[in-house]
């Protein structure tokens, strides 16, 4: 536990220099030899924990794919899908979290909205994740393809536009309105589900 511990605290450290880089100097300017001197660490134990300079950023994208599929998979027979979902998206990106979200510069949520490479690698891995998704909601729910497809999709989208608005947040006062905003558009789903 030790070993994993030390870790989690490198990668994290390694994480919040590149953010303190990428708020001073945008995403695009910056280099990973930047980063690992920034960091204290070797290149190549830079590129250990993370392969790309993208995976810098989106250094939570397993985090949101294994805690969504997992909620879902893990809810009760009474609970839809747009009700398991609606939750996990307030706990995940709207809870505690989305106000360091919109108070960091150099985060993920904050540089997605002034780099178009970060915003095509958001949207690329929504792709990826509702693909994933909808194969799940086709094994497990026995949803036929097509509406697999088309939940899983918007399920998504609204994860996306909710980065989206909490990226462009003028500040943290912000963050109730996009709460509601998330809420609404997650209740608009109900029509898709079976």
């Amino acid at each position: 536990m030790l070993r994993e511990e030390k870790k989690a605290r490198a990668r994290a450290a390694m994480a919040d220099a590149a953010a303190e880089l990428f708020a001073a100097h945008g995403y695009d300017s910056v280099a990973m030899a930047q980063v690992a001197r920034a960091a204290g660490v070797s290149e190549q134990t830079l590129y250990n924990y993370f392969p790309t300079k993208e995976s810098l950023v989106f250094d939570q994208a397993d985090a949101f794919e294994a805690t969504m599929l997992a909620t879902l998979a893990a809810r009760g027979p009474d609970t839809s899908v747009v009700d398991a979902y609606g939750r996990w998206l307030q706990a995940f990106l709207l809870g505690p979290d989305a106000r360091r979200a919109v108070e960091t510069p150099g985060g993920m949520v904050r540089q997605i909205a002034v780099s178009n490479t970060l915003h095509r690698a958001m949207l690329d891995l929504a792709h990826r994740v509702a693909t994933v998704l909808a194969t799940r909601l086709r094994a497990a729910e026995g949803y036929p393809p097509a509406a697999a497809t088309t939940l899983a999709d918007a399920l998504i989208a609204v994860f996306v536009r909710t980065v989206e608005r909490l990226s462009t947040a003028p500040s943290t006062r912000a963050i109730p309105a996009i709460r509601r905003q998330a809420r609404e558009a997650v209740e608009a789903l109900r029509p898709l589900l079976r």
